[in-house]
């Protein structure tokens, strides 16, 4: 097996900063960091994962690049599992970019976007899950992303998915075992088989049951805010991103596209859309717009439907309550203006929104508004505490986890059947399969490299 090379690279984003760090893995680090780096005190030991303060010196061992601090970890106890240094510099750009040069010019490459994190993975210092994990931590937009992925992070997601395996394997064992030793073990053996795969499928259930929930987590609430002209739409969504995002006017049709804006609410990132009024459209670009509307409904998380409840509901109005039925997802409704006399009541039994849990409130001056965030955080729902990891975020491990049940499921069928029992066999071993394509004991170089060339580079 070929020696890894030494790769380089600057950890920090690009910028001017306090501080930059440049990191340094493989087999090169320690005798670089003996030529570049000259300690403030004569006794630098390079004791492993201690911290040294000196110049660092370009290659030439006179010119002084930096006053720096530097810290060599020894393989394996360290991020990459190989030899790492890491630089800590001023962060101006200029004095990273000669630090790198340095490097690269006594024999380290520079690194590919990940690829400190793909040999943390290939050194087994962590299995994929936690691998994308940490790129998703590093990106998270909210509280409880950043809660879900850091458990992750920590093995959380792999260990459920170990405990799974284990079953499996289990079963597989007890039903090999009958098929290589028919004689010695009695049939009876299958019933406790299938109960094993039964207990491994509810997991599976429970674990793809997390999944939407999950991604409203991490990736946030995508809310489309739909009603007629002059309803107040635009005057909430200013409301809700505490500035003037939108154009407000007594002029029905003001916003033609879409404005969008994206604000936390009790640590859930939300990303509201504000859609043009639904009417007969008076030329092209509204008509345009008005489509758009009808798309951006269908795939919203929360549709709001907002109504002016100074004003008798009308045919625009009709419209859209015919339109949202459509909707997979969760509906509020709200009644806007509610500073204004009420032009009708929805507790009046042949009212279209009889029934309907309507929130009031009145865009203009604030009221109901606290409400409507509460309405609007709450539909995520509590589920399992972020805490626990109990949850999957990302659409590769739901597939797979997919995969992995419906083998299960053809196992099961197999036994109930009466088929050959080397059938039922074949469909554990490829249900386990597709479970170590989430902790990557069963990955393909191309999908290993798809995952690791979307993480940053430095990382």
């Amino acid at each position: 097996m070929q020696a890894p090379d030494t790769i380089a690279a600057i950890a920090t984003p690009p910028g001017t900063a306090g501080v930059g760090l440049i990191r340094v893995s493989g087999p090169l680090a320690p005798e670089l960091a003996q030529r570049l780096f000259r300690p403030a005190h004569a006794n630098c030991a390079w004791q492993s994962h201690h911290c040294y303060h000196g110049d660092i010196l370009a290659a030439d061992g006179k010119t002084v690049l930096d006053e720096v601090l530097a810290t060599l970890m020894r393989k394996p106890r360290s991020f990459t599992g190989e030899d790492v240094l890491e630089i800590s510099c001023h962060g101006n750009p200029l004095i990273l970019q000669n630090i790198l040069e340095q490097l690269l010019e006594l024999g380290c490459r520079p690194a590919r976007p990940g690829e400190f994190s793909e040999r943390a993975y290939l050194n087994g210092r962590m299995d994929l899950s936690q691998a994308e994990a940490l790129a998703a931590m590093i990106s998270a937009q909210s509280a409880k992303a950043l809660q879900i992925e850091l458990s992750q992070l920590k093995g959380s997601l792999g260990r459920k998915i170990d405990e799974l395996r284990s079953l499996l394997m289990d079963a597989l064992a007890r039903l090999e075992a009958v098929i290589d030793f028919s004689e010695d073990v009695s049939d009876r053996e299958i019933p406790s088989v299938a109960g094993l795969i039964l207990q491994a499928a509810s997991g599976m259930e429970l674990l793809l049951s997390t999944y939407r929930q999950a991604r409203l987590f991490t990736e946030g609430l995508r809310v489309v805010i739909a009603g007629k002209p002059n309803t107040g739409k635009s005057s909430l969504l200013n409301r809700l991103a505490g500035k003037k995002k939108a154009i407000v006017t007594d002029i029905p049709g003001t916003t033609r596209d879409l404005i969008t804006e994206t604000i936390t609410l009790d640590g859930i990132c939300v990303h509201l859309t504000d859609t043009a009024g639904i009417r007969p459209p008076r030329d092209d670009i509204e008509k345009e717009g008005i489509g758009l509307v009808w798309q951006q409904m269908e795939e919203s998380d929360i549709l709001l439907l907002l109504f002016d409840g100074s004003k008798p509901l009308t045919d625009e109005d009709f419209q859209i309550l015919q339109r949202s039925r459509n909707h997979d997802g969760k509906i509020l409704t709200a009644v806007n203006k509610c500073d204004l006399p009420a032009a009708w009541d929805n507790r009046l039994p042949d009212h279209p929104l009889h029934g309907r849990r309507l929130l009031s409130l009145s865009a203009k001056f604030g009221d109901g508004v606290e409400d409507l965030k509460k309405a609007l955080t709450g539909s995520v729902g509590d589920g399992d505490d972020p805490a626990t990891g109990g949850m999957i975020t990302r659409l590769r491990h739901k597939l797979a986890l997919e995969k992995a049940l419906a083998r299960l499921r053809a196992a099961q069928t197999c036994l109930s059947t009466g088929e050959s029992l080397e059938f039922a066999a074949f469909e554990l071993s490829e249900a386990m399969n597709a479970l170590d394509e989430i902790t990557g004991k069963n990955i393909t170089e191309d999908v290993l490299s798809r995952i690791f060339s979307s993480f940053c580079i430095g990382k």
